[in-house]
């Protein structure tokens, strides 16, 4: 006799089933029951089956298979040694890319250098610029951001727009005239779209305005480490910003300057061209889908761990949510809606600031204190607290009013600036001067938080892409409005303050959006 030491309710199931099941292919007794040797084997073999069916609905629940593109980044997670190396490499893209940017800023001065050590070449200086009403040095700084505006939205691939870049700008250095410097300093700025580093934990991404880099950073992480890649970014824009100063100190002439700017964008262009994989939003947008699964391949062998996934799946789900209208008619459905147009009218003259952020930075290495470095760099660091004081003002507040108030702090201290001796007390004006750089960086910010979410999905793009052209023809006359202080000293201030009021009472016309980054794309309104 066998004993058994099951559980009962084991036992109980097989006798149960055997009771109901006539056909059952065990041999019974005599007495038409199972041997206790028949109904030891039936148990274990329950037993053996409800065990693996139990291990199988924990796995089921602990592994979720991705089938959506954005399951999949959710899985990978924010921490990821893969997405991580995407992150830092398209952060350290900004780091470069304001350098040639700023650069300006001591290469072609706004102010010219009363010191006595002013042994630094500048571009007025070696090509002998005379400023008449205008200063055509200035213009270093106009063509880069021409230069955006024309030609900012034909590359479509980081490493070689970056490539680009760096050559376009070594050719600047070693141009032998004023003009074919220009010419260097426009294709240069035309491979980079301006922006300021933006906090992206809605759910969207930027896909039509914002630099490659930054759009490829969205696409491969997942939404919850955006508001992490936006801090981290903005850091890496200070700090590329405040290195111009040092690079002046060490160097001699702008050419020096031009060429330090620029080189690092070409090795570093040469090495993302062969370490740098695609954007994986865009692979699924393309339906490509072996080249998606060798990205996802490459983040298991990186990260050392299996990723569960359905390639067919994530694919057939984006050609699903995928509206299939063409530009033309995206273009055609914002001209016939009012409220679009008004809206898009409103936030392109918000986006001036732009105009108000690039004469700040570029003018800032004669302002207010007699040490041009410490007035430089003061005004890279005073935008670092905007990186984590705005995302939590626009949840607290909101997204219009925080708009509104980063305005009326702009538009009073640059009135301030306008009615302040700079001369009488330069440390008092460099303070006042501090605080408009600080609400202008936080403003411009703002701006496309809010527009982002104040356009639909499906015209965001072109709409917000509008802002941003504008947005670039006031950068490229931001050097010379000085030149109205023809008129009267400080007029361009009154002009600034007078453009960052009209932007508050603007504001007002547009809706509050603060609930609309917790709705999922999928869900989000678009214009019929």
């Amino acid at each position: 006799m066998v004993s058994l030491s099951l559980p009962n309710s084991l036992v109980t199931d097989v006798l149960l089933e055997d009771e109901e099941h006539e056909d059952i292919s065990i041999k019974k007794g005599s007495s038409g029951k199972l041997s206790d040797e028949e109904l030891l084997a039936r148990t274990i073999e329950k037993a053996l089956k409800t065990k693996k069916l139990a291990q199988s609905s924990n796995m089921t629940s602990s592994v979720k298979v991705a089938l959506t593109a954005e399951d999949l980044l959710d899985q990978i997670g924010i921490w990821h040694p893969y997405p991580l190396f995407i992150t830092f490499s398209m952060a350290f893209l900004w780091l470069l890319s304001v350098m040639p940017t700023m650069s300006p800023s001591y290469m072609a001065p706004s102010s010219p250098c009363t010191l006595d050590n002013c042994s630094f070449v500048t571009v007025q200086h070696e090509f002998n610029i005379t400023k008449t009403l205008i200063d055509p040095g200035e213009m270093t700084s106009s063509v880069f951001f021409l230069g955006n505006g024309v030609l900012g939205q034909i590359y479509a691939v980081a490493a070689d727009s970056l490539f680009i870049s760096g050559l376009s700008g070594i050719g600047a250095a070693y141009a032998p005239s004023f003009e074919l410097m220009l010419v260097g300093r426009f294709f240069q700025g035309s491979c980079f779209t301006v922006t300021l580093p933006i906090r992206n934990i809605i759910n969207w991404a930027f896909q039509a305005l914002t630099m490659i880099n930054w759009v490829m950073c969205c696409e491969s992480i997942s939404f919850s480490g955006h508001g992490y890649a936006s801090v981290l970014f903005g850091l890496c824009w200070v700090i590329g910003y405040c290195s111009v100063s040092p690079l002046a100190i060490y160097f001699s002439t702008w050419r020096y300057v031009q060429l330090a700017t620029s080189i690092p964008c070409v090795l570093f262009g040469i090495l993302m061209l062969f370490t740098l994989p695609e954007s994986f939003s865009f692979l699924v947008a393309k339906r490509k889908r072996d080249d998606l699964v060798k990205w996802i391949e490459m983040a298991e062998r990186v990260g050392h761990e299996e990723i569960d996934y359905d390639a067919d799946q994530i694919v057939d789900m984006s050609s699903r949510e995928d509206d299939n209208k063409s530009l033309l008619q995206t273009l055609k459905i914002v001209l016939q809606s009012k409220l679009m147009m008004t809206y898009t009218a409103v936030e392109s003259f918000l986006i001036i600031d732009l105009m108000i952020y690039s004469a700040l930075s570029l003018s800032s290495t004669g302002v207010g204190s007699h040490n041009m470095h410490l007035s430089y760099i003061f005004s890279g660091l005073v935008e670092i607290p905007s990186y984590f004081l705005i995302p939590a003002a626009i949840d607290w507040l909101g997204r219009k009013p925080s708009v509104m108030v980063c305005h009326l702090i702009l538009a009073f201290s640059l009135l301030s600036m306008y009615l302040f001796d700079h001369e009488a007390d330069p440390e008092i004006f460099l303070i006042i001067w501090l605080i408009a750089k600080f609400a202008v960086a936080s403003a411009f910010m703002l701006c496309f938080v809010y527009g982002a979410e104040l356009f639909p999905t499906n015209c965001r793009s072109i709409c917000l892409g509008t802002c941003a052209t504008i947005s670039n023809l006031g950068a490229v006359v931001a050097p010379h409005v000085p030149a109205m202080d023809i008129f009267f000293p400080g007029l361009h201030y009154l002009f600034y303050a007078l453009c960052a009021f009209i932007c508050t009472i603007l504001t007002t016309i547009l809706p509050e959006t603060k609930e609309n980054h917790s709705v999922p794309r999928s869900q989000q309104q678009s214009l019929a």
